[in-house]
């Protein structure tokens, strides 16, 4: 820095500009994963009411409880039933709709704004639209090798999981 823009007020036009340091505290993982469950819930909630409409209404039998679970569906895929691979579809699409406004736009999905979570980019504002589909795109690569990506938090000194790396976010605690 030189002597001369030392004794420049801080408002002159030439005066040294030094980033903002935003002081945060990272969030835990219990809460991350209270949050990432309700959210979770939320989408397969909406996700089913969709599919079972959209059966309802092309006449396809609704399959009775015992019958439901994961392994319906997986077979489903497998055979490639029209509607098992719809509702999955329908499931990753809403997920992607979801995690992409909420997270990325407003920097809150419904089960951080319940745990008081937030995420926020490098500059500490929302993600945006390109931050939020960046995000849920590396959330899948980082759900998909069963959950390790989402577990990388336990172990990372700044709390974040392999997808909040890959994407350039924090989850911070918006209560302190």
């Amino acid at each position: 820095m030189s002597p001369f823009a030392a004794t420049l007020p801080a408002e002159h036009p030439a005066a040294p500009r030094y980033p903002r340091v935003l002081h945060v505290h990272a969030a835990g993982f219990p809460r991350r994963l209270f949050a990432a469950l309700v959210d979770a819930v939320i989408v397969l909630v909406v996700a089913s009411g969709v599919t079972a409409g959209a059966a309802v209404a092309l006449g396809v039998p609704l399959p009775r409880w015992k019958e439901l679970g994961p392994d319906l569906l997986l077979a489903g895929i497998l055979d490639r039933n029209p509607m098992a691979v719809g509702a999955a579809g329908l499931f990753l699409g809403i997920g992607a709709l979801y995690h992409i406004y909420l997270g990325g736009i407003t920097g809150q999905t419904v089960g951080k704004r319940l745990m008081g979570l937030r995420v926020i980019g490098p500059r500490g504002t929302a993600p945006g639209a390109l931050g939020g589909i960046l995000r849920f795109l590396t959330l899948i690569l980082s759900v998909i090798p069963a959950g390790l990506g989402w577990l990388w938090c336990l172990f990372d000194r700044e709390r974040r999981a392999l997808h909040d790396h890959l994407a350039g976010t924090y989850v911070i605690r918006e209560d302190e």
